[in-house]
C-alpha cells in the first residue's frame, strides 16, 4: 500500500483525537478527556504544519479520503458538543440542586427549582 498524503495523515490524527474526546465524554473518563486534550491540540497542530508546508497534489483517491476522514472528523466534533452540552446541563443541574450555582461567590442552602425548596439533607 502506497503511503499516504499528509493531508490525509493529518486529517486521520484530527478525527482519532476528536472521536477519543467524545469516547472520553461519553464513558465520564476524565483522565482521557485530558489526554484527549493534548492529543487534539498536537493534531491540529500538526494539521498545521502539514498544509504550510508543500506536498504534490492530491491524487482522486487520496481526495476521497480525505474528504471521507474530514466528515467523520466532523461528525466526531459535533458528538463532542453534544455530550459536552449534556455534561454541561448535568454539572449545572447538580450544583442547583446542592443550593450552589456555576462560578465563584456565596453559596445558599438550599436551591429553589420550580418556585420551591429543595431539602438537600440527607
Amino acid at each position: 500500500m502506497a503511503s499516504r498524503h499528509p493531508a490525509v495523515q493529518a486529517a486521520i490524527g484530527l478525527r482519532q483525537a476528536l472521536e477519543g474526546t467524545a469516547a472520553a465524554l461519553a464513558e465520564g473518563r476524565l483522565d482521557a478527556l485530558l489526554a484527549g486534550e493534548t492529543a487534539l491540540r498536537d493534531a491540529m497542530s500538526t494539521t498545521a504544519a502539514r498544509i504550510h508546508t508543500s506536498h504534490p497534489r492530491l491524487s482522486a483517491d487520496q481526495s476521497r479520503q480525505l474528504r471521507d476522514e474530514l466528515e467523520a472528523a466532523r461528525l466526531a466534533l459535533a458528538s463532542c458538543r453534544h455530550l459536552g452540552s449534556s455534561l454541561s446541563a448535568f454539572v449545572h443541574i447538580s450544583l442547583r440542586a446542592q443550593g450552589h450555582v456555576a462560578g465563584y461567590g456565596p453559596r445558599s442552602t438550599s436551591a429553589t427549582l420550580g418556585g420551591r425548596d429543595l431539602n438537600t439533607r440527607a
